[in-house]
């Protein structure tokens, strides 16, 4: 989210966050745990919320300059201020690079040279004492350009890619008594790209995508202290989302409504109770609860606890994708469409091999459900020490996931999306923060994590699930074998080192970050990670910034990113070794 609405535009399910400008955010607020007692679908396991800053106090203006390795660079310009009963705010940047190629034997570009320009704005306007009307809008433009090679073929292409985002968002606010406060927003966002492959010589266009994504949503919330112990919130809207794409087709829409009491029966506890009903076009009506506690037994010490139920709707890309790679030549399929696409691929003469019975293929998939408890705390130790801890486990129903299930006579495979049975996520996250000097912060994080399905396990346990050895031979595997769901690390760390010497007006900062290795395919056909060349290798990576305050209002950074230069096409492509940038920052207050 940002400030508290949705963003839309995924790419294969994945969000660029290079959309959000970090220049503008004044903080990241993470709410741990199934949330969609309160957000509704997408809210599975948690919500991360990125709060921009609010055009609040006088006038100032800032702005920020860094360049580095691949020509790098990143402008940024912020003006803020509040005058009698209006405030505003208008911020814009503009971040590029040249791009660069980690496989210099191929054409192709590792990552294609970009240019991202992202502009917010923020208008509130007091009504009267208790009356704010506010107006809250942003926009993205990027734009890609490289040269690529389609197949197996030497045929140069130029390839276009430009991407559009913007949301624009009123919001009425109207004090209706001194302990109850009205809300009501309107929330229209639009998420455009398009691609086209152009032959070099020829100008022949090989392939021209387009996707159109729009979300609507109409929502009034109602907030009233009912008592010095209760803080109710309550509210309803509506949500229209359509899709208009060459590969990806469809629109839903739905009704929703929740209701929250946070509730203080005693100084030292805070009990939440919330609840969300979703009324959906496409899908049963879902009621998502919630319990949360927060137990303060002594100073500096803080437990909580919750429980919860999430769900998540397929996406229209899940549903109705109907895609071909120019370059690669892999396939995939939503569930709607596998059956009819497998059935032209055959008749055009692509198809070598079936990996899966064409009888369990197609037709709905359903939503993803999840239950989830979080139990931890945070505790304030002697010496600036400060420790906080949380424990997981989430039990997940119907997890939408991708597998091939057919191979074509490129060699390249077809993938569609189907529901998993039962998986189970579960493990533990800690951090340790301590001042030892007043000029010096020490930060360590940790987290582990299990993530596996139980149907998986449950054939294990019963001896139906096999790895063949160079001999030929067919090896029964256990439970031991099994690394459990791709892209998941079981071990992840981050160090983070700053050190301030005021007088001489120098801050020096250190970060280090560590993930395991992780399963990354089956290569062996058993269906599971189960083997040493079906994981991504493990790695760590350092950075170093060292800032240097010029004047009051004007300081200088220069640092390195990925100090040990480790780089790995194949599995880790987004960092390209070691980079350096130089930057340069100033405002008036």
């Amino acid at each position: 989210l940002i400030d508290g609405e949705p963003v839309i535009g995924r790419t294969a399910g994945t969000l660029n966050l290079e959309r959000i400008a970090v220049a503008d955010v004044e903080r990241v607020e993470v709410v741990r745990g199934p949330s969609s007692s309160l957000y509704g679908s997408e809210a599975l396991a948690g919500v991360v919320n990125v709060i921009t800053r609010a055009p609040d106090g006088p006038f100032s203006a800032e702005g920020h300059l860094r360049y580095g390795t691949h020509a790098m660079t990143d402008l940024a310009a912020r003006v803020a201020g509040s005058r009698g009963p209006l405030r505003a705010k208008l911020f814009v940047s503009r971040y590029g690079s040249d791009g660069y190629d980690l496989t210099p034997a191929t054409t192709t570009p590792t990552v294609p040279a970009f240019t991202e320009y992202v502009g917010r704005s923020t208008v509130g306007y007091r009504l009267g004492d208790r009356t704010e009307l506010e107006l809250r809008g942003r926009l993205a433009r990027e734009t890609q350009t490289s040269i690529v090679e389609v197949g197996q073929t030497t045929q140069r292409y130029d390839n276009e890619a430009n991407r559009t985002d913007w949301q624009v968002a009123p919001t009425l606010t109207v004090g209706v008594r001194p302990d109850m406060d009205l809300e009501v927003r309107l929330v229209r966002s639009r998420y455009q790209t398009q691609t086209r492959l152009t032959g070099t010589g020829d100008g022949d266009v090989l392939s021209d995508a387009r996707y159109d994504q729009q979300y609507y949503k109409a929502e009034v919330q109602l907030q009233a202290v009912l008592s010095e112990r209760h803080l109710l919130t309550t509210g309803a809207g509506y949500v229209r989302e359509t899709v208009d794409a060459d590969r990806v087709v469809g629109a839903r829409s739905g009704g929703f409504a929740f209701v929250q009491d946070e509730w203080s029966p005693a100084t030292w506890l805070e009990v939440v109770p919330s609840a969300r009903l979703d009324a959906h076009s496409d899908y049963a009506t879902r009621l998502s609860p919630k319990l949360a506690t927060l137990v303060r037994p002594a100073d500096g010490v803080r437990l909580r606890a919750s429980v919860g139920s999430g769900y998540k709707a397929p996406a229209f890309r899940q549903l109705y994708l109907n895609f071909t790679n120019p370059q690669a030549g892999y396939s995939v399929f939503g569930a709607e469409e596998v059956r009819s696409g497998l059935d032209r691929l055959d008749t055009q003469g692509q198809l070598a091999t079936l990996l899966a019975d064409p009888a369990s293929l197609g037709g709905a998939i359903r939503a993803e459900r999840s239950v989830a408890v979080n139990v931890g705390g945070e505790v304030d130790l002697p010496f600036d020490v400060a420790l906080r801890v949380n424990a997981f486990h989430n039990e997940v129903r119907d997890l939408i996931d991708t597998q091939p299930i057919a191979r074509k006579t490129n060699g390249q495979q077809v993938f569609t999306y189907f529901n998993r049975g039962r998986v189970f996520t579960r493990g533990l996250e800690a951090e340790v923060t301590w001042r030892p000097l007043r000029t010096v912060d020490v930060a360590l994080s940790y987290t582990h994590l299990q993530a596996k399905d139980r149907d998986v396990l449950d054939d294990l346990d019963a001896g139906r699930l096999y790895r063949r050895t160079e001999s030929g031979r067919d090896v029964p595997l256990s439970r031991a074998d099994y690394a459990g769901l791709r892209g998941r690390s079981s071990h992840r760390a981050t160090a983070r080192l700053t050190i301030r010497e005021a007088p001489l007006g120098l801050t020096a900062s250190f970060r280090g970050r560590y993930r395991s290795r992780y399963g990354f395919a089956d290569r062996n056909g058993n269906a599971i990670i189960d083997t040493d060349a079906e994981y991504a290798p493990g790695f760590a990576v350092l950075d170093l910034t060292l800032t240097k305050t010029l004047h009051a209002d004007v300081a200088l950074q220069v640092g390195v990113e990925n100090l040990t230069g480790h780089a790995d096409p194949q599995y880790v492509p987004h960092l390209s070794g070691r980079t350096w940038f130089l930057g340069l920052q100033g405002q008036i207050p």
